[in-house]
């Protein structure tokens, strides 16, 4: 015969109420109801839990053994009902997901204190990888989505924007291009560049871009970090196309000199990565909800202004102007 949640229960408030009156009074039920319980649950442990003692039930060492059980149980099972009610509620539970080097170094900091600050009792987990492999952390279900800055085309993988980006050529303080306002594509050509490895999203983005200007960057050195780059650049040893998040303190303490380029456009979207075939937990589906929440406003005012934009073209259609 199996032991059930509700006997356990009645059986811990016995035990601290010290009556079967009083247990009957906190569980909303009646006094005979507390003693088939407790009767039935006796039976099918096949073990006494009380006796009498001066005419009062009173726990045997079985009883008393078995009411720390079903302390420990029930609290357990409450607490277990606490935290169902927060997970489906996105309000706690652990919030596993990848992002690029440059995502989860820069933007995920201030991405996770934002969505936190209303949740202390979430646990985030970011797991830092290039593009590539964030893609596969996220196919292989390690992590239910990513942040990448680039693109990945498989039909199983899906990506909405969900924030802009610019990159920038950085040079060494005293390169020839330092003192100039701007620069073409092609004079590129005769420079060494220090670059992120192979599936990095920012080295796929700025240099696909040069290739497509009719330039090969020759790649002098690769580092993993963008830290390591600037430093590299600040050093000597090439230039480097990096996310303005990445360069931004080092240009304005001038440690490395960012140089436009004319006929470029250096500009990408960051991205958010999940499984078609896979639907989000709560607390995930909340916090890629706060990442594109912005840019979900920001398409709503585009497509009010466009809705605006055809009645009024309707209206003066229809009063012949």
């Amino acid at each position: 015969m199996k032991i059930s949640l509700s006997q356990l229960e009645t059986l811990r408030e016995v035990a601290e109420r010290g009556s079967f009156s009083k247990a009957a009074r906190a569980l909303g039920i009646s006094q005979p109801a507390v003693s088939q319980q407790l009767a039935t649950l006796a039976s099918a442990l096949g073990l006494a839990l009380f006796e009498r003692d001066a005419g009062r039930p009173a726990l045997t060492e079985a009883g008393r053994m078995v009411a720390e059980r079903a302390r420990t149980l029930v609290g357990e099972t409450e607490a277990l009902l606490r935290e169902a009610e927060g997970y489906a509620a996105a309000r706690s539970g652990r919030l596993d997901f990848a992002a690029t080097r440059t995502i989860g170094t820069h933007l995920v900091p201030k991405l996770l204190a934002g969505f936190l600050r209303d949740r202390p009792e979430v646990q985030p987990r970011v797991r830092i990888a290039n593009t590539h492999e964030v893609a596969r952390h996220v196919l292989s279900g390690e992590v239910l989505f990513g942040l990448i800055e680039g693109t990945i085309e498989d039909p199983r993988l899906e990506t909405r924007p969900f924030a802009h980006d610019r990159m920038r050529l950085i040079v060494p303080p005293g390169h020839p291009f330092a003192e100039r306002s701007a620069i073409h594509a092609a004079e590129l050509a005769r420079e060494r560049f220090v670059s992120r490895e192979p599936g990095s999203g920012t080295r796929d983005h700025g240099y696909d871009a040069l290739r497509a200007a009719g330039v090969e960057p020759p790649i002098a050195l690769e580092l993993p970090s963008g830290e390591g780059i600037v430093r590299a650049v600040e050093a000597g040893l090439g230039v480097a196309v990096l996310s303005e998040l990445v360069v931004e303190r080092a240009i304005s303490l001038r440690r490395v000199a960012a140089v436009t380029i004319d006929d470029l456009v250096l500009e990408r979207e960051f991205f958010v990565l999940s499984r078609r075939d896979r639907p989000l937990a709560p607390l995930a589906k909340a916090f890629i909800t706060s990442l594109l929440g912005d840019r979900e406003g920001e398409r709503g005012d585009e497509r009010s202004k466009g809705s605006r934009s055809t009645v009024m073209k309707q209206r003066r259609r229809r009063s012949g102007r």
